[in-house]
């Protein structure tokens, strides 16, 4: 896990939009160009201070400046791709890759998943816009990463999940009920760059370590005999079957 630097005082290089004010506008004009007057009702800031926001050096990595019959501001999203590389080690066509998603898809994806009433809303007070956004990341790549190792034509092939738990060789395969919508714009990532992803943060290993406790428990509930042996096998360590695996 790595930290991000937050936005600092006014004429500070910015690494990422923070958790202030500078957050709240950047947030509120994802996925679309708007006037300084759309965004100051999106972001219920007043006209001064997002005229201020988007003066401070540094800004520009943020926001893009049209000028046509009207100022309009516009999200940029390099700067996501460029600090998780910056912390992370991706091969070169990774990186470019994950630029790629980033720049035609986080914005879509974060308007469909973190918006209300077409506006997206997270809580500042909590994580930074990049903390977020990082999270939501490695969230998405635990998820991705999970479901690509136990694919095989078509299926799930739950054997080894399964054969671990029990202690005995199992060949298990079936269907989750999950959205997974949800981590297909990552689909196109290799696998070295979903772990990468992935281990950056406690969010892509709890999504990863999830779906296996979750079949687990599944097949437990369904199958008094598999439960038994994952019970028999767990019992050595005083810890119920659930929490060791």
């Amino acid at each position: 896990m790595f930290e991000w630097k937050t936005q600092g005082k006014q004429g500070d290089l910015l690494k990422e939009p923070g958790d202030g004010d500078f957050g709240k506008l950047f947030l509120s004009i994802i996925g679309d160009k708007y006037t300084i007057l759309e965004a100051k009702e999106r972001s219920n800031l007043d006209i001064e201070k997002i005229a201020e926001l988007i003066s401070i050096p540094g800004s520009e990595n943020f926001f893009e400046k049209e000028n046509e019959d009207e100022l309009k501001i516009i999200c940029k999203y390099d700067w996501i791709a460029k600090n998780i590389s910056e912390n992370i080690s991706l091969r070169r066509k990774e990186k470019n890759e994950l630029a790629v998603i980033i720049e035609e898809k986080m914005a879509t994806h974060t308007l469909k998943y973190w918006s209300e009433d077409n506006i997206v809303k997270r809580d500042l007070e909590s994580r930074t816009v990049g903390e977020w956004i990082n999270n939501e990341i490695s969230f998405l790549a635990g998820f991705a990463l999970w479901f690509r190792e136990k694919e095989k034509d078509g299926e799930l092939d739950l054997s080894s999940l399964i054969s671990n738990a029990v202690g005995e060789n199992v060949s298990a395969s079936g269907e989750i009920e999950f959205d997974t919508k949800r981590f297909e714009i990552l689909k196109s990532l290799t696998s070295n760059a979903l772990a990468m992803l992935r281990d950056m943060s406690p969010a892509g290993k709890i999504a990863y370590r999830s779906m296996d406790v979750a079949v687990i428990k599944g097949i437990s509930e369904g199958d008094d005999k598999y439960a038994t042996k994952m019970k028999e096998r767990t019992l050595p360590y005083q810890k119920p079957w659930w929490k060791f695996w």
